[in-house]
């Protein structure tokens, strides 16, 4: 070997370079600007994205008999058997079974409503004569699906479907007292229904709790709503401020 000839030296790394490249490893986020974190992928476009609106409630039908001539029938609604007609009190104008004669007297009204959830609330005024006492009912979907019947004289409130049984439950009425009626049907997934009600002085606020809140094993076909009245204590029975609702399931 030439002894002139210079042996290599070694290449000292830059320096800059020991600078750079763990600023690099640490912000690396910086070198992929195109796929920012939190976003929907493309396999998934839905992840990430808000729920929408939770469907409301719209009204299907609504009467408070304020429009109608005292002692008329009211032609929106279509009166299966008893003479209702409307009456006045205080200036209070409602609709009105008389006391007599004893017998069983229902109604039909507003539009038949199906593949929807259904709601009826409505206030009714019931009293007792002496030892007598009436009785009162109101179904959703025709005259034959769904039904409470409240008879004050077991102050018990019964739920029926077709007539076969499904519930009961106890109930402290007064006589002389309005009430309000809150009666719910709906429809689950498959062939279930679930079913609500609760009543409250109309006076009062409406109570958050629900005296029947459970899932029966059939389907809701829908229809109308219905009134009954059962004037079993020779005095007029009385229902306002009606109202029907709808909901998308």
């Amino acid at each position: 070997m030439n002894e002139h000839t210079e042996t290599p030296r070694k290449r000292r790394p830059c320096r800059l370079s020991l600078i750079i490249l763990p600023w690099l490893f640490l912000n690396g986020s910086c070198l992929n600007k195109s796929a920012p974190p939190n976003l929907p992928s493309v396999e998934n476009p839905a992840k990430g994205r808000a729920p929408g609106p939770e469907p409301t409630w719209s009204v299907e039908f609504e009467e408070n008999f304020s429009s109608f001539e005292v002692g008329s029938e009211p032609e929106n609604l279509f009166i299966l058997d008893g003479a209702y007609s409307v009456s006045e009190e205080k200036a209070d104008r409602r609709l009105t079974l008389p006391g007599s004669p004893v017998g069983d007297f229902g109604l039909l009204f507003g539009p038949r409503v199906r593949e929807k959830s259904l709601s009826l609330s409505f206030s009714f005024l019931m009293t007792r004569q002496g030892r007598r006492l009436p009785a009162m009912a109101a179904g959703l979907g025709g005259v034959r699906s769904y039904r409470f019947r409240f008879n004050a004289a077991t102050k018990e409130i019964l739920l029926t479907r077709q007539e076969e049984e499904i519930g009961r439950v106890a109930f402290p009425w007064e006589s002389g007292v309005w009430w309000r009626a809150r009666f719910q049907a709906l429809p689950g997934d498959g062939e279930r229904t679930r079913i609500r009600l609760k009543l409250w002085k109309r006076e009062q606020e409406e109570p958050g709790g629900w005296l029947f809140d459970q899932l029966d094993a059939k389907a809701f076909a829908g229809g109308k709503c219905a009134l009954w009245a059962y004037p079993y204590s020779g005095t007029p029975i009385h229902f306002d401020d009606i109202l029907i609702e709808s909901k998308a399931p």
